[in-house]
Order: C-alpha cells, then structure tokens, then sequence
C-alpha cells in the first residue's frame, strides 16, 4: 500500500506563481505529510573554477544560498501557522536536476512535486530541460504542477498498460493505480482508468493478401473487437484489486499519444498518473516514446511512477 508522507516540493523563487507549492501543500494538509521546501539554485558568476576560487566568491555564494533560505522560511512559516510541518533546504549545485535528485536521495520523499508550465493558447505544455532530466533520473514519483487550482473533487485518471510495451514491468499497472487510489481517497476525488490500444499490427497481419483476411471469415471490425475484448478482460484483472468502478474503465483505439488527452479532456480529468521506464545501464536513461509523445500534450497535471527497480538504472 502506497504511503504519502513526506513531500518535496521544488520552488523556483525567480517567480510569483508557484504552483507546486500550492498542490504540495494541499496534498500535505490533506494527507497529514509533511513538507519540505527546497530550492536548487546556481550563479555562474559566483561559480570560480577549481583553480580560481576566492574568499570572497564564496561569501557570495553563502549569502546567495542564505537569501533563498530566508525566502523559503519566510513560506514555511504561513504553512506553519496551519499545522503543516515544513523544513527548508537549499542546494548550491549545477545542473538544477543533478541537485534535485541528490536531494531526493539524501531526504528519501515519497513525492515530489515540480512546477511546470502551460501554454493556454497552444494547449501544449513547456517543459523546460530540467523537466524532461527529472523525468528521466527521479527515483521518486514525480508530480509535475501546472497553474491552476485542483477542483474540491478532482477526477484523477490512471494510465494503464496491460500489453506491458515497452519493456514496462507489470507490477508498474498497479503502482499507478495504488497511486492513483491513494490520492483519489486522500482528496476525495474520483478515479478513472484508460488504456490505448492499437492494432495495427494484427489488422496489417490479417489484410495482407490484396485485402483478403487471411483468417476466413475474419474482418478488420472482428479483429478489433476481439482484441478489445481480450484486453477488458486483462484489465478487469488488473483493476479488480482496486478501487475503479468498472463504468470509469475506459478502452480507447488509437494511440496513446492522441487517446491520453482526449480522454483525460473528456471526463476534465485534474491529473493523470502514468508510468515511465528505464532501459539497461548501456543505454541513456529514457522514459518510453509514448510517454515523450503524450506528456506535453496534456492539459493537466502529470504523475510519473517509475518501476521498483528504476534507481538501479541510473547512470550516476
């Protein structure tokens, strides 16, 4: 059973707006975790080289790293005054995700949760480099916040691969549901399920011939149904352990690129909790094509669960 007790939430004190702060502090007061406000900042100018390091660049930089300390105290102390226990921490460190994950290693959050932005107009997200390198490295589940409140309600939708594609683990299916259930009861929210399927394989497969389908009597609607119905019914396994009523399972056809947010849009879905995976040590840490393809292209806030054994992946 998943946990959420300790959230780190990244504050970017350049700007106003700050969304992972709020969502950080809503889950903190609802699910009674505690919170820790941390920012990883850097100053090439204060940065000397290994050779020409000085006494007064490190001054700067301690008063650098103090002024973000007292802005997040400054923060902390209104959350404070709620009941929300709330510690501060800066890293002096480069690149921004570099000191982010080393802070989740040192701190071990059960959450963590990132600013993002959104692009009303365009409807795209702009996730910045230090985004994607998050996605890629954070050993923890990694919410990413774009602006705007949760509803009192919040519809959360979970992402699930029952095919198993792209190397995904199975047990991944059901850390995101977990998740998923877990944020859906603490925020009194309703969950839903979806996954894509695509078959253009089999379809290809069976029309070869000038169009003839090679399986007599078949037809493309037959083909499609029938793997429709095979995967409900490794979904209705999946799903049965939780808590997803089976009128909010959703089994779209197309790819997930274009199904996630059009059915994430569809039932004004405040979140939605998808999965990413690691390939070997010999290969750059990555989530799946599906996941690149479909992430900034939903309107919502993002929940990215990582395999159980994801960290053993890392390069560094």
């Amino acid at each position: 059973m998943k946990r959420l007790d300790r959230i780190l939430a990244v504050l970017d004190p350049t700007t106003e707006a700050q969304p992972a702060l709020a969502k950080a502090a809503t889950l903190a007061r609802r699910c009674g975790a505690s919170l820790e406000l941390f920012v990883c900042d850097f100053d090439p100018s204060m940065s000397g080289h290994p050779f020409f390091d000085t006494d007064k660049l490190r001054q700067l930089r301690e008063e650098f790293v103090s002024e973000r300390l007292e802005y997040l105290e400054q923060v902390a102390d209104e959350l404070r005054t709620e009941g929300i226990a709330v510690e501060t921490h800066v890293h002096w460190d480069n690149p921004t995700y570099r000191g982010i994950v080393r802070r989740v290693e040192e701190s071990a959050p059960d959450l963590v949760v990132k600013d993002t932005h959104f692009h009303t107009l365009l409807r795209r997200t702009l996730f910045t480099n230090t985004d994607w390198s998050l996605i890629r490295t954070c050993p923890a589940p990694l919410l990413l916040a774009k602006p705007g409140d949760w509803p009192e309600a919040p519809r959360i939708l979970a992402a699930l691969d029952p095919g198993h594609l792209g190397d995904k683990p199975a047990a991944l299916d059901h850390d995101i549901l977990e998740w998923s259930e877990l944020l859906a009861a603490r925020m009194g929210g309703e969950l839903h399920a979806v996954h894509a399927f695509f078959p253009a394989a089999m379809i290809a497969a069976t029309t070869a011939m000038g169009g003839m389908p090679l399986a007599a009597g078949a037809t493309t609607a037959d083909i499609v149904e029938a793997e429709r119905r095979r995967i409900a019914g490794v979904l209705a396994e999946i799903v049965a352990a939780h808590a997803v009523a089976p009128v909010r399972v959703h089994i779209e056809q197309g790819a997930a690129s274009d199904v996630l947010p059009r059915t994430a849009d569809g039932i004004g879905a405040a979140l939605v909790v998808m999965g990413a995976v690691s390939r070997s040590r010999l290969q750059e840490v990555f989530v799946g094509s599906t996941a690149e393809r479909t992430l900034d292209r939903l309107g919502c806030d993002v929940l990215v669960v990582k395999p159980a054994d994801f960290t053993e992946k890392l390069p560094f």
